[in-house]
């Protein structure tokens, strides 16, 4: 089969590719779109060390898992709200409208598989949040005694991975923008397999 690659950067090259190359709901006879996302773009919420302890007073340490790599599902929802892979170009740039892909993310539904990687306290997320919750009330001498031995290295001597609990979800996103590093597709039409890669140059 003979192989076309095309890389685009804006969502005018992607219309003005696709047609250039008659590529419709018409020709198409299999598409595939992928979409991938920048490292450490996301990370899952809610992590937390419960039931600990130091010095006979209760608390726990609420943070969240960073994500080094993910792997995103990009589907769509049918009119049966199924979730559905897109198997429509037109669908696709349908719902795309004019967006440009640095901000497409928040336009776009998918799923994300990501690989957990290391954990931070919240605090380190929002610096207005408070990662140590006491449970028992504690003397404001021994909450500061905690913190100096134990903050500046993010809590690591304290956590117990036996007491790790996830109440969280994923995605959640560092940026608002700017996670999106490229969408590939994959399309066959005509004898000819179309390998046409829109990329984010703004990463």
């Amino acid at each position: 089969m003979e192989k076309v690659e095309k890389e685009v950067y804006t969502n005018k090259e992607l219309r003005d590719t696709l047609e250039s190359y008659n590529l419709s709901d018409d020709t198409i006879d299999l598409i595939e779109i992928n979409l991938y996302f920048k490292k450490w773009a996301t990370y899952e919420s809610n992590v937390d060390y419960i039931n600990l302890s130091y010095k006979g007073y209760e608390y726990e340490l609420l943070g969240y898992l960073a994500e080094k790599r993910n792997d995103p599902e990009l589907y769509y929802t049918d009119d049966s709200d199924e979730f559905k892979e897109y198997d429509s170009i037109n669908l696709f740039l349908d719902k795309i409208e004019d967006i440009e892909i640095n901000i497409i993310e928040n336009y776009l539904e998918y799923f994300v598989n990501g690989e957990s990687d290391t954990w931070f306290p919240i605090n380190t997320l929002k610096s207005n949040l408070e990662a140590v919750n006491w449970i028992d009330e504690t003397p404001q001498e021994i909450k500061d005694e905690f913190e100096n031995k134990y903050k500046e290295n993010d809590y690591y001597d304290v956590r117990d991975e036996d007491n790790i609990t996830y109440n969280g979800d994923t995605p959640h996103f560092y940026e608002h923008s700017n996670n999106v590093s490229a969408i590939y597709f994959n399309i066959n039409s005509k004898g000819t397999n179309y390998d046409i890669r829109w990329i984010n140059k703004k990463i």
